[in-house]
């Protein structure tokens, strides 16, 4: 067996790889992504061994997800895990009554996103006390295969259902109920592959919302945010390697682990209930737990990596910027500029784009440029709300919770709105997902609908 290994390496801030492996384009946008000056091939030693290199690759955008195309969308944030889209080429030309919709469908209540690669889009819902996992034909919508198991619809102060999305890891989806039942399954069947229900692995599920977070996947394992802990398992298998130590006091968290290659040691950041927590992805070992959170301690927006430092942000404490010692994280600067909720920032060109809800004000947020390298605002629209949003190169697609879809051009200058238009109806508080030219996006009630961004040029007759 042979893997990447990477010499000497080289941050460039801003910077998107593109690389090629077996005939396939393969990337990871990052806002300061690690590049290497000479890559060679050579045995893998250890488990160890193999995570670090596996996390370089994933960093590089080399061979991490070599079944997957660059314009797929296999994660819930994309296949950089950050919310960015590579594709520059969709067009937000389109005529008054809005893009063209591709396909609808319903899905099941919930608030689970869309997931897209090889063809084939994936979701999950809620009807009648049972969660369906669809695997659905990307560009028609239609059905090809779904699985279903026992979900109590959960309803609280809000409609319930599913709020995890799928991961895809090649041909394998890795699926996680909000009561801690993780699946695995093979994404061109639907053939279950294993099941560990994580109540009875690791323990109850504290939070009354249930799990929120997304399965990441690493070097054949899969990490999973519990709430008060992060739990490591084989993706193969399903059998844990570790989990971290419980938090203290803590009782839910609803976010996906973010990645940080910090000298050579792969460390993932999750932002559970009372801290950030630094945990080291080969060991499970603890680095440092950094203190977050007021009030009602909400945290729903993901770590954000940038440049070697991670911005954290939730609705009730405003944002900061953390940068990485030996010792783990230090706090640069910390402010209320930007506190994000039911989104998370992007990053473009050092600039953090995103809403803030300024303590969950309906109808009041604003949509902010905040300046990472300083915690300024750059600039402010006003008019936004419990919105989510991802960004293509220097266009936001933000999906506003009444379920109108805005294209923001964005700039360290300014922010315009270039195109706006309905496409669903009741509370959309899902973040979008574009793949291959086609926008996805779905409310509470499960109603899905598929848009057509693509340039005529680059339609299929």
């Amino acid at each position: 067996m042979f893997v990447i290994n990477v010499g000497s390496l080289t941050r460039v801030p801003g910077l998107i790889g593109i690389a090629y492996h077996r005939g396939r384009r393969v990337i990871q946008p990052s806002g300061g992504m690690t590049l290497p000056r000479s890559i060679t091939t050579r045995p893998v030693r250890s488990p160890f061994q193999t995570l670090v290199l596996w996390c370089t690759c994933i960093l590089v955008g080399v061979g991490a997800s070599a079944s997957l195309q660059a314009e797929d969308w296999p994660q819930r944030r994309g296949i950089g895990n950050n919310g960015i889209s590579l594709e520059t080429g969709w067009t937000h030309d389109w005529p008054a009554e809005g893009p063209k919709v591709l396909w609808k469908g319903s899905v099941g209540i919930g608030f689970s996103g869309v997931v897209v690669g090889n063809g084939r889009a994936f979701t999950a819902g809620n009807s009648n006390g049972v969660d369906t996992i669809w695997g659905l034909d990307a560009s028609t919508g239609q059905s090809l295969w779904s699985f279903s198991y026992t979900e109590a619809l959960a309803p609280k102060m809000y409609e319930g259902g599913p709020n995890s999305t799928p991961t895809l890891d090649g041909n394998t989806l890795l699926v996680a109920s909000k009561t801690g039942k993780l699946f695995r399954i093979n994404a061109s069947t639907g053939v279950v592959l294993w099941t560990n229900d994580l109540q009875v692995t690791v323990g109850p599920v504290l939070s009354d919302w249930g799990i929120a977070c997304s399965p990441f996947v690493l070097a054949g394992r899969v990490y999973l945010n519990l709430g008060p802990s992060l739990v490591a398992l084989d993706a193969e298998s399903g059998k844990m390697f570790w989990r971290t130590e419980p938090e203290v006091k803590g009782k839910f968290s609803f976010t996906t682990p973010a990645l940080l290659l910090q000298k050579e040691t792969p460390y993932l950041l999750v932002h559970m209930h009372k801290a950030l927590h630094t945990v080291n992805a080969a060991t499970g070992k603890e680095l440092r737990v950094h203190p977050f959170g007021r009030g009602y301690e909400t945290h729903s927006s993901d770590p954000v990596i940038w440049d070697g430092s991670v911005f954290i942000s939730s609705g009730d404490d405003g944002g900061e910027l953390l940068d990485f010692t030996p010792e783990g994280p230090s706090r640069r600067w910390k402010n209320k500029n930007l506190s994000t909720f039911t989104g998370t920032a992007v990053v473009r060109d050092g600039m953090a784009y995103g809403v803030d809800s300024g303590g969950y004000r309906k109808g009041e947020q604003k949509l902010r440029c905040v300046d990472l390298a300083t915690g300024k605002i750059r600039w402010s629209l006003d008019g936004f709300g419990q919105d989510s949003w991802i960004l293509a190169g220097d266009r936001l697609l933000l999906l506003r919770d009444s379920g109108e879809i805005q294209v923001i051009r964005v700039t360290p200058e300014s922010g315009k709105i270039v195109a706006r238009a309905q496409v669903l109806g009741g509370k959309c508080w899902t973040q979008p997902s574009l793949a291959n030219g086609l926008l996805y996006c779905r409310n509470a009630r499960g109603s899905i609908v598929c848009l057509d961004l693509r340039a005529s040029s680059d339609k299929v007759p």
